[in-house]
C-alpha cells in the first residue's frame, strides 16, 4: 500500500461520522476480488497488487488479449453491482447496496483510468484497432470528465457538497497526467 492510500483511510476515518467508510472499504476490496478473480480464471498471472489512494493497481506478469482485458475490467464494477442488487432486497443493506451501486456505476464511466474506460477501449482496439480505440476513448475521456465539471460546480451552486467537483478535479488531473 502507499503512503497515499494510508493518509486518505486516516483522513476518510477522521471526518466520517455515520460509520460508512468501513462499509465503502469492503465495497473497495470485494470490487478489486472481482478484478482478481477474472484475471486468475482468464489465465493471467498477477505479480503485484498495489493499493493507492484511489483504488487497487495490479500488475501482470504478461498483459491480457483486449477480449480478456475487458472481461476483467468490467469484473470489478459488475461485483458491486450484483451485490447492490442482492443487498437492496434485504432491509439491513441499503446503506451497503447504494456504497456498492455508487462505486459500480462510478467505474463504469467511459473515462480511460477507469473500468468502463478499459473495457470501452478493449472492444473499440477489437473493432477499430487501438489508433482509432485511444483516440475515441481519448475524446469520450474529455467529454464526460467535463460534464462531471460542471455538474459538480452545479450542484455546489445550489448549496450542496464538494465530493462530486472534488471527483470531477480528480479525473481532470488523471486525465492530464496521462
Amino acid at each position: 500500500a502507499t503512503g497515499s492510500f494510508f493518509l486518505v483511510w486516516a483522513w476518510l476515518n477522521y471526518v466520517d461520522s455515520q460509520g460508512i467508510v468501513p462499509w465503502a472499504m469492503l465495497a473497495c476490496v470485494l470490487h478489486e476480488m472481482g478484478h482478481y478473480a477474472a484475471i486468475r480464471c482468464l489465465g493471467g498471472d498477477i505479480r503485484l497488487i498495489r493499493l493507492t489512494a484511489v483504488g487497487g493497481e495490479m500488475g501482470l506478469a504478461r498483459p491480457l488479449g483486449y477480449c480478456q482485458e475487458g472481461i476483467a475490467a468490467l469484473a470489478g464494477p459488475g461485483v458491486n453491482l450484483l451485490l447492490a442488487a442482492f443487498l437492496s432486497q434485504i432491509g439491513w443493506g441499503y446503506t451497503f447496496a447504494g456504497i456498492n451501486l455508487m462505486l459500480g456505476c462510478f467505474n463504469l464511466m467511459p473515462i480511460s483510468r477507469l473500468d468502463g474506460g478499459r473495457a470501452l477501449f478493449c472492444t473499440l482496439a477489437l473493432l477499430l484497432g487501438p489508433g482509432w480505440a485511444e483516440l475515441v476513448l481519448k475524446w469520450l475521456s474529455a467529454a464526460a470528465t467535463l460534464f462531471i465539471l460542471v455538474l459538480g460546480m452545479l450542484v455546489i451552486g445550489l448549496g450542496g457538497n464538494l465530493t462530486l467537483l472534488l471527483v470531477a478535479v480528480w479525473l481532470v488531473a488523471v486525465f492530464f497526467s496521462g
